[in-house]
């Protein structure tokens, strides 16, 4: 098996099987990987010896042993060596220093802090909240156009999702406020650095976020705007139809019902023809919520 089928395979079981994963991270060369698979074995490192089995010192050993056996890493592992090194509570954070050096100080600092929130959040959503929003905060000041924004833009994205996922309903205001500030967040870092498929995820995120929060006509706005950038440009039904549930609850919410009924029915017929099971799930569950949030009050 060559370097790079192992980590395939490393990544096709480490949510299911993580001590087998990670000693096969533990035995992979990675002097046999090209350099754009790097990122992947950085995000492994992290993932499976940090997050999953909390062997932060060991993720960030590797990942320093990594930087210097491969000059070639791409940034993206510097990110993830910086995040190791901070949340194994090394005094020392070489990789910090190198990630400031690339990017700006501000910039790295946000990015290490922003990404450490997403691997070990801290159990009260409303300290998460309250992290999230400063981060957001304080990220406005920042060029979206650095040499960070994609890492930012991953962050804030990741991060926000992930408190999404965790605030109680009704959402309380000072979760809502950091929710709409990240969402805010990673669209204007994907617009500066992803491509169309980004922006209209970003977009999709900010609608997700506005109909939890109680703004159906923020969510309209931004299922809209996504839809059209999809259309403009190429075929994504999946994203697609997840848009138009949340473009559906809105219609319903603000008392257009003959039109929020309409896209959600088209929205069932391309979930319908789907063969994935798990995708499918996912799409119920979505409905689920939609239509629950889309009730008129």
């Amino acid at each position: 098996m060559t370097s790079e089928e192992a980590l395939d395979e490393i990544d096709r079981i480490h949510d299911d099987e993580p001590e087998r994963a990670a000693a096969g991270l533990r035995s992979l060369d990675a002097a046999g990987l090209p350099a754009g698979r790097l990122p992947l074995f950085g995000f492994l490192l992290v993932h499976v010896l940090g997050e999953k089995l909390g062997q932060w010192s060991e993720a960030a050993d590797r990942l320093d042993a990594l930087r210097a056996a491969r000059a070639d890493a791409p940034l993206a592992v510097l990110a993830h060596a910086a995040v190791a090194a901070e949340l194994a509570g090394r005094a020392g954070n070489p990789a910090l220093a190198d990630l400031a050096a690339a990017g700006g100080a501000g910039e790295a600092q946000v990015l290490v802090a922003l990404s450490a929130l997403g691997w070990r959040p801290p159990p009260e959503p409303l300290a998460l909240a309250a992290e999230l929003h400063r981060l957001a905060t304080e990220a406005e000041r920042f060029d979206a156009g650095g040499p960070l924004n994609q890492r930012l833009a991953v962050g804030f994205n990741n991060t926000t999702s992930s408190l999404l996922d965790r605030a109680p309903d009704p959402v309380p205001a000072a979760i809502a406020a950091a929710l709409v500030a990240g969402a805010n967040a990673a669209l204007r870092f994907w617009q500066a650095a992803g491509t169309w498929v980004n922006h209209q995820r970003a977009l999709y995120l900010r609608a997700l976020v506005a109909n939890r929060v109680g703004d159906p006509a923020a969510a309209r706005a931004d299922a809209g705007e996504a839809l059209q950038i999809i259309a403009a440009n190429g075929v994504e039904e999946v994203d697609r139809a997840f848009l138009q549930l949340q473009l559906g609850s809105a219609l319903l919410r603000l008392g257009e019902t003959a039109a929020g009924q309409a896209v959600l029915a088209e929205a069932r017929g391309a979930a319908a023809a789907w063969d994935d099971a798990g995708l499918k799930s996912w799409f119920q569950q979505e409905q689920e919520r939609a239509l629950a949030i889309g009730e008129p009050r």
